[in-house]
């Protein structure tokens, strides 16, 4: 600021606001020998007016000008704003704040609550500061019509309102914080369950109820007999709803409805919920909602060009290896006792590879789980969960439910993405290709985000281009197409939801609204809507700088190599954190 500058501002005649509350300094503690003086102000009510300039017309005709004035927190100016007033019922605040583009101190006016509410709504604190003599204080008028005002509309607790309607009537000279409303929590409802009337061993990944998983092998190729009693159908037990201190109800978890898949060769009735056997034959049970009886097929040796592809309605189990260039499709669950060399395999239901996966053209696609010992270089797609037994070297798995690597796992390279949680040991390398992790995504919509930014970054190309090569300008026609495209691509990125079960288009916006992005995906299948504040990482053992995690639609790269963490999303979803592994 020049010299000249400050003797214009110097000059300056301030018109200082009317405050429209009482403040006062007076003593305050519970002793005598205690108490110290602080400003206290008169507790005001919501919209009311906390200053103002009047007949400012009059004295800025005569050079005055207002003196500066910020809204702090829960307070707002009026339309002509000559008057600032409160947002909520509360404890007016001053405090001066010295700003170098002013000579005049400028006055911060914030409103602190009357009643203080928790993060989640589930707790009010009634906040008593002394009373100002003859100022509006909680004794003015009844409590219950304040806290009402202030929002609360449930669980005032009954003993706290009357102990606080007793300090309020024999006085108080101190701050008092009481505790005054409690909503209540929703009490969760019982998930809609298939209960076999047979072991069928553990679903392959299970998270069991003290956190770790289960990695037991699950038995497959399990034989029923026409009219088997195979499992009841247990329907779901509804939650009971919360209510927050607004009012507002709380939705409960679970209490979900089981939508199962039956083949012909299944019978279920409505009435008892019992699924039998049609006929004999092996049963498959598919991500815990299909379920059916198939005939078993077993190859003694490796696939190759004496059996030729195999594509069977059946269960199979092979003996031997696959050999490269070979196909083996299956309507029922496939069990593959060696190793799997540059094939394609193709499941309706679960997928067991007790050896290896290597070559870069292995593509293995399964409805349900995929377990198996280590792979290489290839690709994996499940609609269940997958387990790791060993190793994934420049790799791609890919899966709607958890993926989870057992004790001891390297993973190196490749896209490793889970519709739910996923759990790995080692992760990525000092020099190796960059290992990108993802839990709470949708594969599908994280290869249209990268078709997307790819498409987007050749859109800006192609106007910087004519505009070089042909010399036109941003006005043209050509150009303004151009940049359309550009701003339609932006927006779908902007929008683009990659947690499973959203709307395609739902992280801005409403999709009702935007009718010409819903055919921008061939995602057909209904996919139950995933909790992402309930989607996690674990490190189990190291993990390499270098490596990108994408929870949901947040993205980090870890910077530094870091052992045995929990990565998930903050409070507000917001971002990615770390913490310890317990």
């Amino acid at each position: 600021m020049t010299n000249n500058d400050k003797k214009k501002i110097s000059k300056k005649k301030y018109l200082e606001p009317t405050f429209h509350f009482s403040r006062k300094r007076i003593l305050v503690g519970e002793h005598e020998d205690r108490m110290e003086k602080a400003t206290i102000s008169e507790l005001v009510r919501k919209n009311h007016p906390l200053l103002s300039f009047p007949d400012f017309e009059k004295f800025s005709a005569k050079g005055f000008v207002k003196s500066p004035i910020r809204s702090g927190k829960n307070t707002h100016f009026s339309e002509d704003g000559e008057t600032l007033l409160s947002d909520i019922i509360g404890y007016p605040r001053v405090d001066t704040m010295n700003l170098e583009t002013d000579e005049e101190p400028t006055l911060l006016i914030s409103v602190t609550p009357f009643v203080k509410i928790s993060a989640d709504k589930m707790k009010a604190t009634l906040i008593l500061q002394p009373p100002i003599p003859d100022g509006f204080s909680p004794g003015s008028a009844p409590l219950t019509e304040l806290l009402k005002e202030a929002g609360i509309l449930f669980g005032i607790d009954q003993s706290a309102l009357q102990e606080a309607q007793k300090l309020i009537h024999n006085g108080y000279n101190d701050h008092q914080n009481i505790p005054i409303a409690f909503g209540t929590t929703a009490e969760s409802g019982k998930d809609a369950y298939l209960q076999f009337a047979f072991e069928i061993g553990p679903i392959a990944g299970k998270i069991l109820e003290d956190g770790t998983i289960d990695f037991r092998e699950r038995r497959i190729m399990i034989g029923v007999t026409e009219g088997e009693l195979l499992a009841t159908k247990i329907p779901a037990i509804p939650g009971i709803p919360g209510t927050d201190v607004l009012g507002e109800e709380i939705e409960p978890e679970g209490g979900s409805p089981l939508q199962v898949t039956f083949k012909e060769d299944v019978i279920f009735s409505e009435e008892t919920g019992q699924i039998t056997a049609s006929k004999d034959g092996v049963l498959s049970v598919v991500n815990d909602c299909e379920i059916k009886v198939s005939s078993k097929h077993e190859i003694p040796g490796d696939i190759d060009f004496t059996t030729g592809n195999i594509d069977s309605k059946s269960c199979v189990i092979i003996h031997g290896a696959v050999q490269p260039g070979f196909k083996v499709i299956t309507g029922g669950d496939l069990e593959i006792k060696q190793e799997v060399m540059s094939a394609t395999l193709s499941s309706d239901a679960n997928i067991v590879i007790k050896g290896g996966i290597t070559g870069k053209k292995t593509v293995i696609k399964a409805l349900g789980d995929v377990d198996f010992r280590f792979i290489e270089q290839g690709r994996i797609d499940s609609g269940g969960n997958v387990i790791v037994r060993k190793q994934s070297y420049y790799s791609d798995i890919l899966a709607k439910g958890n993926i989870s690597c057992s004790a001891g796992t390297t993973i190196i390279g490749g896209d490793i993405v889970a519709g739910g949680i996923l759990t790995v040991d080692n992760v990525g390398s000092l020099n190796g290709k960059t290992t990108r992790l993802a839990a709470g995504v949708d594969a599908e919509r994280l290869r249209l985000q990268r078709k997307l930014t790819k498409q987007l970054i050749e859109q800006q190309d192609d106007v910087i281009q004519s505009l070089q090569r042909y010399g036109g300008n941003a006005k043209s026609r050509k150009i303004r197409k151009m940049e359309a495209l550009v701003d339609e691509s932006k927006m779908k990125l902007l929008k683009l939801n990659l947690i499973p079960g959203t709307g395609l288009y739902s992280r801005v916006g409403d999709l009702k609204t935007e009718p010409a992005y819903e055919d921008a995906t061939g995602d057909d299948n209904v996919t139950k809507e995933c909790r992402i504040e309930n989607i996690f990482m674990d490190i189990q053992g190291t993990i390499f700088a270098g490596t990108e995690l994408r929870i949901g639609n947040c993205r980090l790269l870890v910077k530094n190599t870091i052992s045995k963490r929990r990565f998930k999303l903050n409070t507000k979803l917001k971002q990615i954190i770390a913490a310890p592994l317990r």
